[in-house]
């Protein structure tokens, strides 16, 4: 553990934005009007060029990996879109084959899809294999690097059998969607992690008016739960992530629930050791309304020294006691 926080600590003055950029290319006219568009909601298809390079023997564990990836995330997606979208009265499924011809047809739809934000960064030599996940809406006729909104996806958990958790397509899709609100109500861009950064706002006290629940899942190696609850200090509970699933989608009156969520591609050097490696904020959401109490957000000067891994460690915990 030390050597980790002490490695991290050292590359963060380095660090610069990497993956594909999470700006809005979408303004308050732009979602006006994709209100009104029926929705296309994507399901994923296998691609044939990595269905060839997991072909050989040695890769058989991952290429099941991949195909049940795509088949968990197309069963839970239809799902959780019907249940948790409200922006456009109009729904329906489609592949991407689909969505690319009535692309070409010149349709005007609404377009929800599992976009994949490859490392784009240069400076510091040859792009990492790293990347993230995010939910986008957009325009069917724009660019998939150019999306008009998008939302990262929650750290995947330790399970099988699943892509996300129920919990995590709700805070994504009622994040997304009260994003886009306030954007069409304030008239003012501002993309997913900066707004859950203002709307936590100084809501952070209200955090502990109610039972902190965290996925023991998350915890980093050999930390133990008890210490992370005397660095709370309040009311908290290490739960498994079905428990926490549940209390989120059956919106706990009694309880807050800590998401980590995968962001950025930070970069650093070591001398002559260039570095790779995601970074994700942690965010509590109130189970029963899913508003957003707490965010902390590891940038610049004000990441230096924190945990900037999706895991769990004392210091998260600590911040969120200390925070005014």
């Amino acid at each position: 553990m030390k050597k980790l926080i002490l490695t991290l600590v050292l590359i963060l003055p380095l660090l610069v934005n990497a993956q594909a950029s999470s700006y809005f290319h979408g303004g308050a006219k732009e979602f006006t009007e994709l209100k009104k568009r029926a929705l296309l909601v994507e399901l994923l298809e296998e691609d044939p060029k990595i269905l060839k390079k997991l072909e050989k023997p040695k890769n058989a564990d991952k290429l099941v990996g991949y195909k049940n990836m795509i088949k968990y995330y197309n069963q839970e997606i239809q799902l959780y879109a019907k249940k948790y979208w409200t922006l456009n009265s109009s729904i329906e499924f489609k592949t991407a084959t689909e969505i690319e011809a009535l692309k070409e047809a010149k349709q005007k739809y609404a377009i929800l899809r599992n976009l994949r934000l490859n490392d784009i960064d240069i400076d510091f030599g040859a792009k990492s294999n790293l990347y993230l996940n995010a939910l986008v809406f957009t325009r069917i006729e724009s660019d998939n690097k150019k999306a008009d909104s998008q939302v990262y996806t929650p750290a995947n958990s330790k399970y099988t059998g699943k892509y996300l958790y129920e919990a995590d397509y709700r805070f994504c899709l009622e994040v997304l969607q009260a994003n886009i609100e306030y954007i069409i109500s304030k008239k003012k861009n501002v993309n997913s992690e900066k707004y859950v950064e203002l709307i936590a706002g100084e809501n952070c006290p209200k955090v502990k008016e109610k039972t902190l629940l965290v996925k023991e899942s998350m915890l980093y190696g050999k930390t133990k739960a008890e210490e992370c609850i005397k660095a709370y200090g309040g009311k908290i509970q290490f739960v498994s992530d079905d428990e926490f699933n549940r209390a989120f989608v059956e919106k706990d009156a009694d309880k807050v629930c800590l998401f980590s969520i995968p962001w950025e591609i930070g970069k650093g050097s070591m001398g002559p050791v260039n570095q790779s490696f995601i970074m994700s904020y942690k965010t509590v959401l109130d189970a029963q309304t899913g508003k957003i109490l707490y965010v902390f957000l590891p940038t610049g000067f004000s990441a230096f020294g924190q945990n900037i891994t999706p895991f769990i460690i004392p210091k998260d915990l600590e911040n969120i006691k200390n925070c005014k």
